[in-house]
This record gives structure tokens, C-alpha cells and sequence, in this order.
């Protein structure tokens, strides 16, 4: 049985190994891929890249790293991919919460301090509901 340590050196080794194989077949692949785009004439914009990227100056993001839309879906959050507008900050939302001095609160956001100063003194949330 081998120690940790040992586990340890040949899990390097092998991602060393990995490493230049990975290298090794990307490079057997690129020069495949430069051999035919110049045997059939490809052009960039047939290949789906822009003339930026094709003269090496790369836009946009990373390979393999999330869209906007995709992590707000991973998030639980909905998207706007629809087109949907979004609401502007600070948006009037009609009050819920009213004392018997005409100041309001919507129920949204930290609790003014006259309804914290209120609920101190023993009144219930309900008796200020709309």
C-alpha cells in the first residue's frame, strides 16, 4: 500500500505527464486545423471570428466561462434573455404601512424609524396595514 506522500508524487507526476500530452495533441491539432483552413480557403468570417480575433486580439469571454444569463439561471435569479425591461431604481411602489401622522412605508426595504419606534412601544405591524 502506498503512503499519502507517495500518492502525492504520483498524482504530480501524472498531471506533469498530462500536462505535455495536452500540449503534444494541441499542437498536432493546430497545425491540422492551419493546414486545412489554408487548403480550402477558409476565411475568418467563415470560421465565426472577426477580424480582431483572427489577427490574434482577442474579445468578449473566456472559453467555458458563463454568459450573463446563464449565471443569473444558475443563480435562481430569472433573466431578462426576453428582452424584458428593468425597472429603474427607486421606483414608486404603492404603501402598505400608514400611521396616524401620513408617513407611509411601502414594505419594502429596512423598517423606518417611526414604525421601529413604534413597534418598541408594544404596537403590532397589522395596526398600521393599509
Amino acid at each position: 500500500m502506498s503512503t499519502y506522500a507517495e500518492m502525492l508524487a504520483k498524482i504530480e507526476e501524472l498531471q506533469k505527464q498530462a500536462e505535455k500530452q495536452k500540449r503534444e495533441e494541441y499542437n498536432s491539432v493546430l497545425k491540422s486545423v492551419k493546414k486545412q483552413i489554408a487548403d480550402y480557403g477558409f476565411t475568418a468570417a467563415e470560421l465565426g471570428l472577426s477580424a480582431k480575433v483572427a489577427s490574434g486580439k482577442r474579445r468578449g469571454r473566456k472559453p467555458g466561462s458563463k454568459s450573463l444569463v446563464e449565471k443569473k439561471a444558475s443563480n435562481g435569479t430569472k433573466s431578462r434573455a426576453s428582452g424584458a425591461k428593468r425597472s429603474s431604481a427607486g421606483s414608486k411602489v404603492a404603501p402598505k404601512f400608514r400611521d396616524e401622522h401620513g408617513n407611509t412605508w411601502s414594505g419594502r426595504g429596512k423598517q423606518p424609524k417611526w414604525l421601529v419606534s413604534a413597534l418598541a412601544e408594544g404596537r403590532s405591524l397589522d395596526s398600521f396595514r393599509l
